[in-house]
């Protein structure tokens, strides 16, 4: 049934591990990465809607830096329940996006049970998000189990001062960035908020005031068009709902499950810090390898650099073939071309240099002789 998100979880591994070694990897992963966050929750609908597919969880788990998990929220004070009323139903046009503000941090968190000719699939998906305008930076994680027995993995990015940095399991990529810092988020479930929703009463939540709504066993649901209830707290202040919590259901001579979807949005316009990952290097190169003037879209991973540049090969080859010589290194050979290599007190240089590329790619691999 998840079997969409799995895959984007997968295509985006893939673009880091092929792409590591090229100038493209910071732009094709960012890509990838928006479209996974931007869309995950639309994928994990979508793919309710259709009884044939295959129920397949996401990957994704434990994730460390500068955003810290939100502990899990309590409603602060007794509910007030107040008659509904047909005119309180949640407008849901008029509730704000979260990239109207200035910083914040979220939750949402999925569970599911679904069965078919297939077998039985359980899982569990989490993102975590923090956003701040100014100074503009983000950091998002995605984890997930199939099962309790499953091993946890996750995905992790922050984007901050013109840097990206990526992990997809054991070592963070680093990335020079041209793009602004978007926000990853625009509104947190968007897609399990329904029109029918009423207003049950007044409760403060997450730290918020709200307004309650709640909706009991709605027709069409998340856009799937099965059984589902939901319950949203808005806020009074910033109209963000703050928490929800939504479930469905699906019985079908083709499929059976059930699927819990809970969001919270904390620290609304509150000082948040969000730091490159301690311990990694920024993106670039060493001091005594410089960077040829004009390069852009450095990315480095596991001792491999790469930058793009409005040059020729031989322009390249003869940059290096000098700079190189003037910070201490040895030009040992050339096994063709565009491949020279060098060496320095017990460590090498590989310079690659993809001329048929436009711009022209330069990968420099550092390694121990």
């Amino acid at each position: 049934m998840l079997r969409r998100v799995r895959t984007v979880w997968v295509l985006l591994v893939v673009v880091a591990l092929l792409l590591a070694g090229c100038g493209a990897a910071q732009r094709a992963v960012e890509k990838a990465v928006g479209e996974a966050v931007e869309g995950a929750v639309s994928q994990v609908a979508e793919s309710v809607t259709s009884a044939e597919a295959e129920p397949t969880p996401a990957k994704g788990a434990k994730g460390a830096s500068s955003t810290q998990p939100t502990p899990a929220p309590t409603e602060d004070e007794e509910p007030t329940d107040e008659p509904e009323a047909d005119d309180d139903d949640l407008d849901v046009s008029q509730v704000s996006a979260l990239d109207l503000l200035d910083s914040y941090r979220m939750v949402q968190r999925i569970t599911w049970t679904s069965e078919d000719e297939s077998g039985t699939d359980q899982g569990t998906m989490e993102w975590q998000v923090s956003y701040v305008r100014e100074p503009a930076a983000v950091h998002w994680l995605m984890s997930g189990a199939e099962g309790p027995d499953s091993e946890e993995t996750y995905m992790e990015m922050i984007q901050v001062a013109g840097e990206t940095y990526a992990n997809f399991g054991d070592e963070w990529m680093a990335m020079t960035t041209e793009d602004p810092v978007e926000n990853p988020w625009s509104q947190a479930a968007s897609g399990y908020i329904t029109d029918d929703a009423k207003r049950v009463g007044r409760d403060t939540v997450n730290g918020y005031e709200c307004i309650h709504y709640r909706t009991e066993e709605a027709d069409s649901f998340a856009g799937v068009g099965h059984i589902g209830q939901g319950e949203y707290w808005l806020s009074t202040e910033y109209d963000i709902i703050v928490r929800g919590i939504a479930s469905w259901s699906l019985d079908s001579d083709e499929e059976s499950g059930e699927w819990e979807v809970e969001w919270n949005v904390t620290e609304i316009n509150e000082p948040i810090s969000i730091t490159a990952p301690e311990g990694v290097s920024k993106p670039g190169l060493p001091e005594d390898v410089p960077l040829m003037p004009g390069a852009a879209n450095v990315s480095s991973f596991a001792g491999i650099s790469s930058f793009e540049i409005d040059a020729t090969a031989a322009e390249v080859s003869e940059f290096y073939m000098g700079a190189l010589e003037d910070n201490g290194w040895t030009y040992e050979s050339s096994m063709i071309e565009t491949m020279h290599t060098f060496s320095k007190e017990g460590r090498s240089l590989t310079l690659m240099v993809d001329d048929e590329s436009t711009p022209t790619t330069v990968t420099i691999m550092l390694g121990e002789e």
